[in-house]
């Protein structure tokens, strides 16, 4: 429980709520573990699903999956115990190297974004303006970005009012370039 506490920050009674609450809906299942080496533990593992974590540093990933009938059948195989337990090493390496790689990937994105949001600032525009570009410059694509301003935001002339906020913002980066 501790452990999950301290991972989770939420209070050992919180957790053993939460457990408790997913052991009701067949997600978890309670075993207890006993041995000369070890001191009476309570472990719960997921039941009918696989949940891995390859956090690293301040980025959290984790994977859950669900197990498939077929995937229990394989354990009546026989099976290299040692070959298998070396190759997830070495896969559980390689997902944290690329999610430390990811981590830094998203600092950098979170950083452009906010040199392109603190240039928007800085230039002489609207709030609607501001916002249609924001919107624009934070999705995947233009159509993407014209659909979200369309839907969530209500832009009615559309085509019209993005080239006008382009162009204008454009206009302003040449000036100060220009400076």
């Amino acid at each position: 429980m501790g452990e999950l506490a301290a991972a989770t920050g939420i209070s050992i009674q919180g957790v053993l709520k939460h457990l408790r609450k997913m052991e009701e809906l067949g997600l978890v299942e309670e075993k207890s573990v006993r041995g000369p080496a070890l001191a009476v533990r309570k472990v719960y593992a997921a039941k009918a699903a696989k949940l891995r974590d390859f956090s690293a540093g301040d980025l959290t990933l984790v994977k859950l999956s669900w197990k498939h009938p077929a995937q229990t059948e394989e354990l009546d195989r026989p099976v290299d115990l040692e070959y298998l337990a070396e190759e997830a090493i070495l896969r559980r390496r390689r997902i944290r190297d690329q999610t430390r790689r990811l981590g830094r990937m998203i600092d950098d994105l979170v950083e452009d974004e906010s040199r392109i949001r603190d240039a928007l600032e800085s230039m002489d525009l609207n709030d609607t303006e501001r916002l249609i570009l924001n919107v624009l410059f934070t999705e995947e694509s233009l159509e993407e970005g014209k659909r979200v301003l369309s839907e969530n935001f209500g832009l009615q002339d559309g085509k019209n009012s993005i080239e006008k906020a382009l162009s204008k913002a454009r206009h302003q980066a040449k000036k100060r370039i220009n400076r």
